[in-house]
């Protein structure tokens, strides 16, 4: 990925339910996951190599706290994959679908897992952080607004701007603002919940490719560190691991 002028970004998002549940959020005795709860502002999940709190720490010079994991987390019916660019991407349920994701045959993306999901890590970006992390993303600040919300173009139904409010244009990822069901918060012990949560996705390269070479120890370093904060083992043995050799 390469690095550019991260844009800036202010959030008024509604989440779409992806999977029948309920956006109520479970609250915490956390102060700080109830003032993101608070602050109307989505989560990050992370699904690549930035799963390494290590590397989100090099990449967040801002706000220390923006690299401090807050919780495991899922996608229901989403899939995972190393697209032809060599880097990770993630293909989300048919009825979110635009572009070149509309024309993914199943076979060709396998479902992420016998759970069929795909897992990250949750982090609460300092907004000065997620405008670097859009750099490091490569997300293109001058991308048009997306259709209107709720609007069919063909037989395809376009996500709701709350969703997608940007085309991905000429950037190398799109920022996305969905539901994920988060299955462990890290520091209190609790019942999952739903949250909104920031996802950088690739719209147009969804087509399955081997990783970049360097890519490899990151993702290597990114499983090996998830893993040890709760990540499924078995999930990342099943969906990463015919990715990325291991070192």
């Amino acid at each position: 990925m390469h690095f550019h002028e991260p844009p800036t970004r202010e959030y008024s998002f509604i989440p779409i339910n992806i999977n029948t549940a309920s956006t109520t959020v479970t609250t915490t005795n956390s102060a700080e996951e109830q003032s993101w709860y608070q602050s109307q502002r989505p989560l990050y999940l992370a699904y690549g190599s930035n799963l390494s709190p290590s590397q989100m720490s090099t990449r967040c010079i801002h706000n220390p706290t923006s690299s401090v994991p807050l919780a495991i987390a899922r996608l229901p019916h989403w899939r995972w994959l190393i697209c032809e660019q060599g880097y990770a991407n993630v293909l989300p349920p048919p009825n979110l679908r635009v572009g070149p994701q509309t024309e993914v045959r199943d076979d060709k993306v396998p479902v992420a897992g016998t759970e069929d999901a795909v897992y990250g890590v949750l982090y609460a970006m300092d907004e000065r952080d997620e405008r670097l992390l859009d750099g490091f993303e490569g997300v293109d600040r001058d991308a048009p607004a997306a259709a209107p919300s709720g609007r069919e173009d063909n037989v395809t139904a376009v996500p709701p701007q709350s969703v997608r409010p940007q085309e991905q244009g000429q950037g190398d990822y799109n920022k996305w603002v969905v539901e994920a069901e988060v299955v462990q918060w890290l520091e209190n012990k609790v019942g999952a919940s739903t949250v909104q949560v920031l996802v950088y996705v690739d719209e147009l390269r969804v087509n399955l490719g081997p990783p970049k070479e360097e890519y490899i120890p990151r993702m290597n370093r990114a499983i090996r560190e998830s893993v040890a904060l709760g990540l499924p083992e078995r999930w990342a043995e099943e969906v990463m691991r015919p990715s990325i050799p291991r070192d």
